[in-house]
């Protein structure tokens, strides 16, 4: 089997400057390093990672750990998409993903101390940013790096990637009113009270102030509730959501009552097909994999620094389809 010492003396240099050149050390010149790979890779050599990362008691491994919930999330094209760009930084380390997932804080919270405790992970991207989350408390107390999805509302000195969801709702608010020329929306959101509805929400309001528009504010949950809140308000005419998900739900309980299609919608993720819904759907692409990209390069910026305006955070802008 071919070692890292076959590969430092066919290439004429120490076990020590092949090494570092191998796992891409700025000491090494850049030179030297791409000789070395381009040696490296002709001859076979495949380094042990997994072996390396355990003797130094850290597997080659990233836990990703999504928001306990009873609807499915792993389905979500959002977070596919952010895994995507995730594994796409992992593969370039010799990483692997390693995924915690459960409907209950309890479950989820045991599966992450196990990954630690005995798959000896030592970095985590948490897919939401919840405050009192004893999932990243429990992180903070081990002195384990991780990166959240969404700016922490409290910990101010967590590393997290967003998007400025406040920017987001007012860019999304506007081209409501002012390119579908809608008079009297409502604003869907879920029961969770997630911070990033709530940045979302206060874009809207503040932009249907400058329309001299109340705001009308409609929690999904209870679907007899919403049918209820739909029968009392025929006049509405279009419907921004906190999210495709979200918004479709809205559409379809308003749609079974009052017949419309092409009812103009704004919402957020840009997670549904081409022609799934018959609405005048115009969704807030937030850019998933960029940001899961992100993410993983952040968690990494020990090893790897990155420059960015503010220390331990990214924001990815948005775009409206």
């Amino acid at each position: 089997m071919l070692t890292i010492r076959d590969i430092a003396a066919k290439a004429g240099v120490s076990v020590s400057t092949a090494s570092r050149a191998l796992n891409n050390n700025p000491r090494i010149s850049q030179a030297t390093r791409d000789r070395i790979q381009k040696l490296a890779a002709a001859e076979g050599y495949l380094p042990n990672y997994n072996a390396k990362n355990l003797t130094a008691g850290e597997a080659n491994a990233v836990g990703v750990v999504f928001p306990n919930t009873e609807r499915v999330l792993s389905e979500n094209p959002f977070y596919i998409d952010l895994l995507r760009g995730i594994n796409a930084q992992l593969v370039q380390r010799h990483y692997v993903l390693s995924v915690a997932i459960s409907s209950t804080a309890e479950e989820l919270l045991a599966n992450v101390k196990s990954m630690v405790a005995q798959g000896k992970i030592k970095r985590f991207i948490l897919f939401y940013a919840h405050q009192d989350d004893p999932i990243a408390d429990y992180l903070r107390q081990q002195h384990l790096r991780f990166v959240t999805i969404g700016q922490p509302d409290q910990h101010h000195n967590d590393f997290f990637v967003d998007n400025d969801n406040l920017q987001a709702g007012i860019g999304g608010a506007t081209f409501l009113f002012d390119q579908l020329h809608v008079k009297h929306p409502v604003f869907v959101e879920s029961g969770h009270h997630w911070a990033y509805e709530q940045q979302r929400r206060e874009g809207y309001d503040r932009v249907a102030a400058r329309f001299n528009v109340e705001p009308l504010v409609c929690k999904l949950g209870d679907a007899t509730r919403v049918r209820a809140f739909i029968d009392q308000h025929p006049e509405i005419d279009g419907i921004m959501a906190t999210d495709d998900f979200n918004g479709i739900e809205f559409y379809r309980l308003f749609r079974e009552k009052y017949g419309v299609s092409k009812f103009p919608v704004v919402s957020f993720n840009h997670s549904l097909p081409e022609g799934l819904t018959d609405a005048d759907l115009h969704s807030v692409d937030l850019f998933p994999e960029k940001m899961g990209s992100a993410a993983a390069k952040l968690l990494f910026s020990d090893r790897e620094p990155i420059d960015t305006p503010t220390p331990g955070q990214i924001r990815i802008p948005y775009a409206i389809n």
